[in-house]
Formats: C-alpha cells, structure tokens, sequence
C-alpha cells in the first residue's frame, strides 16, 4: 500500500481551482485544456468542491448553466478528473485559521472558500501546483500587509490581523506553486496553439496577444496592465 501512494506522489498532476477554468470557457479558451494537458503528459485535477463551483451550483441557474455543460464536457473526455483523496483534516485547519485572521468591526471575515483550500491542501500532499487567479490567497502566502490592504481597499473599513496566524498561514502554505490562467495561455501562445487566431497584419502577433491577454483579465484572473505588459514583451521576443 505504501509503495501505491509513494508512486501516486510522483506523478505528474497539476490541480485546478475553479476561478481559472471559468476565465477560460468565459474566453472561449477553455479548448486549450486539452492540448495543453497532452503537452504535460500528466493528470489536470479538480476537487469536489471545485465541481460544485463549477458545476453543480451553475446548472442550477440558466445564465450560466452552458458554460457547467462545457465544464462536464471536459470531464467527460477525460481532460479534467475529479480527485477525491483531499486531505479534509488540513482544508479544515487552514479554513479555521484563515478565516479567523482577520476582522471588520470586531468580527471575523470569511475570506477563503473550501474549493481553494481543497485545492491548495491537495496540491501540497502531492507536491503538486495549483492554477488559481484568485489574488486573495496568493497575498495571504505572500504579503500579509498588502492583503490587509486589500481588504480594506475592497471593503472600505478598517482590518485588523492577528500577526501569528497571518505567519502561520503562509508558512504553512509556503511550498504551494501558484498558476494563473493568464500562464496557461501564454503557454498555449509559445507552444503555436494560437497560431489560427493571428491577423493577416503587420502588428497581428501583438494583437492576438493582447486580446487573449486582456480576455482573461476581463474575465476574472487577477493581473495587473503593467503585469500585462511585461508578459506580451516576453511573448514577443
């Protein structure tokens, strides 16, 4: 049994939170999954609570009831499998000291969601990544008085953290490699996926970058214009 589990750990797999696959189907860029998980030659995973997101939760209304369908579609053909050996003892720790960290008139917020936690407590089991474009947890990893801020920007009131808990949180999660949509389609660029989309022009490789570029911020992955900026001048070296 131990020897299954240790040649589990050493597989390729990458997990998927559900903010980077809706930028994707809201890009019309959610084709890319597929090629890019053959290029990877590994496992694209997402958590159950991750297909509630994605899924269960949006069938249920008729706006976005389309965009689940061409989420099951992927499961269906194999590219995106639902993993369910998540380590719920560890999402419920960092949940429970996540969301006690910091508070707004006295109270404590709830700022991050069970599909994220899922996903980042099954990526660190496996030593995996995650594909994640929400900013709220990378800042919680990364900068603790810039998160502060951005709650305070977003909520317009004053946060108060409890320090410990900010640096246990990050030192917990400090292995944890995040991945954004937007890489995932810089990617698909480098590798020619997107090759039929550039314009018979003279600056046509500039437009078609910038268009998927701003396409994924537009639709929910959190990057900034100078960010953008710097990825289209890597992408067109």
């Amino acid at each position: 049994m131990e020897k299954n589990k240790n040649s589990f750990k050493d597989m390729k797999v990458i997990f998927f939170d559900a903010g980077p696959i809706i930028s994707l189907v809201m890009s019309r860029m959610w084709w890319i999954l597929p090629k890019l998980k053959e290029k990877f030659g590994g496992k694209f995973y997402i958590t159950p609570a991750v297909h509630f997101e994605l899924i269960d939760r949006p069938l249920q209304t008729k706006r976005f009831a389309f965009e689940a369908l061409q989420v099951m579609k992927l499961i269906r053909e194999g590219t995106l499998e639902v993993y369910d050996n998540v380590p719920e003892k560890k999402v419920k720790e960092l949940i429970r000291i996540a969301n006690s960290t910091f508070k707004i008139k006295n109270k404590s917020m709830d700022i991050i969601q069970e599909g994220e936690m899922q996903s980042v407590a099954s990526a660190l089991e496996l030593n995996a990544p995650v594909v994640m474009d929400e900013r709220t947890l990378r800042l919680f990893i990364e900068n603790g008085k810039e998160m502060t801020s951005l709650l305070e920007h977003r909520f317009h009131n004053t946060i108060t953290a409890d320090n410990v808990k900010v640096n246990l949180f990050a030192q917990m999660l400090q292995d944890v490699t995040i991945i954004r949509s937007i890489e995932l389609v810089s990617i698909a660029y480098k590798i020619g996926l997107m090759n039929l989309y550039i314009p018979a022009k003279k600056n046509g490789r500039s437009l078609l970058i910038d268009s998927i570029l701003w396409a994924v911020k537009f639709n929910g992955c959190a990057v900034t214009e100078h960010e953008i900026e710097e990825i289209k001048g890597v992408l067109l070296e």
